[in-house]
């Protein structure tokens, strides 16, 4: 633009909502006030040019300059926002003095075991063998719901073998350097892997740490042996077998069941003739297209069959079964479920239609309560049903201020929370077992042999 050309000044321009009454002459470039400035037009029209003046070296005075904006005005908003919680991974074993964590239960083998002889004693399973019963349920948390569950089962294993006291140099092993973890574990594997171990885990998977890949057994066992905690893979292809699941079945059995010795003390003759006991195996880590889980020991049903007791790391015990395994058996009243109650009912009539201990339920908010204090003697809508093992309260059946309220809990949906049978287990054609024969650690030279992955195929 020529410096000669006329320049059309508007009057009025304002940035506020258009308004009846007149407001303060600014400039169009810069919105300086000329009525506070006191400006001429000559003066305007001067202030319009040096905008315009690009080649020419003249400055404007500092009394046409823009005010500076303070820089203050410039610097973002700070907002005090709640920062994220961190995805927890905290590894807890029993030995632990902290309490658990919301996704950890233990004391859940023990509860188990009360609630099998239960159902022994209504008929409903023949024998059933448990693992060792510090054993613990550890479930996917947030984070790692999708793809956390070989991850979990592994935890649960460490749980256990840094517990037991066949191998207590199994705990020193699997604390150091760094203790077990979901993230944890995938710094283990892949420090395994610069040492040489699974070459073909470490080509399919390629980077592990922070990511969500999914790991089976496989990465399992390369973690325990370099770590030299001994391990095993065992493999079942139940298409290249005539008996099918029942081959896969009989390993577990005889995994779990005790040996049959003639020559054995009192307590072991005692302990063999249980109808429910524990035993001191470590857990079995269950592997199958799609999902792994934690054996914990197999129950024989009443019409002979065979089903798996499992921990599910994507199926966390109901909150009143959790409180009951933490509290402890003791503090656990057995009811009966509303079908056996209508079946007592029928084989145990009274006068008046009733069964003599058990008064059926008279709402349906009645049979999904959970939780139930024992209030009187008098109380006829449950069954204490005590065990010789169980300590007997000093207070009665009553619960005095202060004490732990009783959780009501029936025996069989305990069981059938952990119940896997054969006929969900025939759906697949392939598992792989991982288990620990709890020898002696192996040693730098053993660990070598073991690099590559090798399983025993069975069946």
């Amino acid at each position: 633009m020529d410096l000669d050309d006329e320049i059309e000044i508007i009057g009025e321009r304002s940035s506020r909502p258009f308004c009846a009454q007149a407001g303060p002459t600014l400039c169009q470039l810069c919105d300086m006030n000329f009525d506070s400035e006191n400006l001429s037009e000559l003066q305007r029209q001067q202030h319009y040019e040096t905008h315009f003046s690009f080649s020419s070296s003249k400055q404007p005075s500092n009394k046409f300059k823009k005010p500076a904006i303070p820089k203050d005005l410039f610097k973002p908003c700070s907002f005090q926002l709640p920062l994220r919680k961190k995805p927890a991974d905290e590894f807890w074993y029993p030995t632990l003095s902290r309490p658990p964590p919301d996704n950890c239960c233990p004391g859940l083998i023990p509860l188990l075991k009360h609630a099998l002889k239960k159902c022994h004693t209504k008929g409903n399973t023949r024998r059933a063998v448990l693992c060792y019963e510090s054993a613990t349920h550890i479930c996917v948390e947030a984070f790692d719901r999708r793809w956390g569950c070989g991850y979990r089962n592994f935890l649960m294993a460490c749980a256990a073998l840094m517990d037991q006291q066949i191998q207590t140099i199994y705990f020193a092993l699997l604390d150091d350097p760094f203790p077990p973890g979901v993230r944890n574990l995938q710094r283990w594997i892949e420090a395994a892997w610069k040492e040489g171990y699974d070459h073909e885990g470490a080509k399919d998977l390629r980077n592990l740490v922070d990511t969500n890949k999914w790991i089976g057994t496989a990465e399992l066992y390369t973690a325990f042996t370099f770590r030299g905690v001994p391990s095993q893979l065992v493999d079942f292809d139940l298409s290249k077998s005539e008996k099918g699941i029942q081959v896969m079945i009989d390993w577990i059995v005889r995994y779990f069941s005790p040996p049959n010795s003639k020559q054995g003390t009192v307590t072991d003759v005692l302990r063999g003739a249980s109808p429910v006991i524990a035993t001191d195996k470590m857990p079995l880590v269950l592997q199958f297209n799609g999902h792994s889980q934690t054996i914990i020991g197999y129950e024989i049903s009443k019409n002979g069959d065979t089903n798996l007791l499992v921990f599910d790391p994507s199926r966390p015990p109901r909150l009143s079964m959790r409180r009951a395994a933490i509290a402890g058996p003791s503090s656990v009243v057995w009811e009966q479920s509303r079908t056996n109650q209508v079946l007592q009912s029928v084989v145990h009539p009274t006068s008046n239609g009733r069964s003599s201990k058990l008064k059926r339920p008279s709402s349906s908010s009645d049979i999904q309560q959970h939780k139930r204090s024992k209030s009187s003697e008098s109380d006829n809508d449950i069954i204490i049903v005590e065990d010789s093992d169980t300590p007997r309260n000093d207070q009665g059946s009553g619960i005095s201020p202060g004490q732990t309220q009783l959780l009501t809990l029936d025996p069989s949906n305990v069981v059938n929370h952990f119940r896997l049978g054969t006929r969900k287990l025939q759906r697949k054609q392939n598992y792989q077992i991982l288990y620990f024969p709890m020898t002696d650690p192996w040693s730098i030279e053993e660990r070598n042999k073991r690099k590559v992955v090798t399983s025993i195929s069975c069946g």
